[in-house]
């Protein structure tokens, strides 16, 4: 959209931080809809998604990251690059590093606390889960005494799940946000497509459903997806990389995968505001997270 006035604002805002530490739930409660599919699972992002929040006079631009893992495979290093590309994005106004309070901080923190402490540009640190932590200020101070150049930043703490986590945050950021056009349309909350959902939701049930390995090793890909008039249509192939995946994931007499199905259309089809026909195909795809064309045609960075 672009358009420039002489009084609006606008900002594009990172959230990075580790798998896990609630850069989606957060991204949630500020846009008031579960657009990020949030899991207990580590890692559940798998690649970089806007999310738009639009106020009286301003335009926030929310880029949800996959948590900030080296991880041993192909996969594990795109979602690793997304995460970091957002250290050098030029369009990047504003970044937020969420710090999860309920762990222990160790190699990882380290790493993103010392690509943090050399940016140019505004960040707030977000310490999130201060309801499942029993001494909040302790592990702040703990946490600054560890990272002393991060001190110096502003520093918010919230339980991101809390519906009180969006007016703190918005509060820490407001005066960092400067004058610049609207993006995108009033009515826009996601520059992402229904076929990037249909896959995030068929995932999120996969995650739910299933156990052990199952869910790192799958990757849905959508072959298909017509729109009619009333109802959408979705084909999807699910790649997993055993024999034993794929009997998980369809499950006996194809249970699971029948519930996959289901659950997924019904969440798709509030975003759709039409009925939605999920058709899923199990397919093994050996190795797939190490296989760069693979990882390369289903878009993602494995250069």
């Amino acid at each position: 959209m672009n358009n420039i006035t002489s009084n609006f604002k606008s900002a594009f805002i990172a959230l990075i931080g580790r798998p896990n530490c609630g850069k989606s739930t957060l991204l949630n409660t500020i846009l008031g809809e579960k657009l990020s599919i949030v899991t207990p699972m580590p890692q559940t992002t798998q690649r970089n998604m806007r999310g738009i929040y639009n106020g009286e006079g301003y335009q926030l631009v929310f880029v949800d990251t996959p948590g900030f893992h080296r991880g041993k495979h192909a996969l594990n290093k795109a979602m690793y690059k997304q995460s970091t590309k957002m250290f050098s994005d030029a369009g990047i106004d504003i970044l937020c590093y969420l710090v999860d309070l309920s762990r222990p901080f160790g190699k990882e923190e380290g790493e993103i606390a010392k690509m943090v402490e050399n940016l140019k540009i505004s960040v707030c640190i977000v310490f999130n889960k201060k309801d499942l932590c029993l001494s909040v200020d302790e592990t702040i101070k703990s946490f600054f005494s560890r990272y002393p150049n991060l001190a110096r930043l502003q520093h918010i703490s919230i339980s991101a799940i809390s519906p009180s986590a969006k007016e703190i945050f918005f509060k820490a950021i407001k005066p960092s946000i400067s004058f610049g056009p609207q993006y995108y349309s009033e009515e826009d909350i996601t520059d992402s497509n229904l076929r990037f959902f249909a896959a995030e939701y068929i995932r999120k049930q996969i995650i739910g459903l299933t156990h052990e390995e199952v869910p790192h090793a799958v990757f849905v890909e959508i072959m298909d997806y017509k729109e009619y008039e009333n109802k959408h249509v979705v084909n999807a192939t699910i790649h997993v990389e055993t024999q034993g995946q794929k009997g998980i994931v369809i499950g006996k007499q194809g249970k699971v995968i029948n519930r996959i199905k289901k659950q997924a259309a019904e969440e798709l089809s509030k975003l759709a505001g039409a009925t939605v026909n999920i058709i899923c195909h199990v397919k093994v795809s050996a190795k797939w997270r190490d296989n760069k064309q693979f990882l390369g045609e289903m878009g993602l960075d494995v250069k």
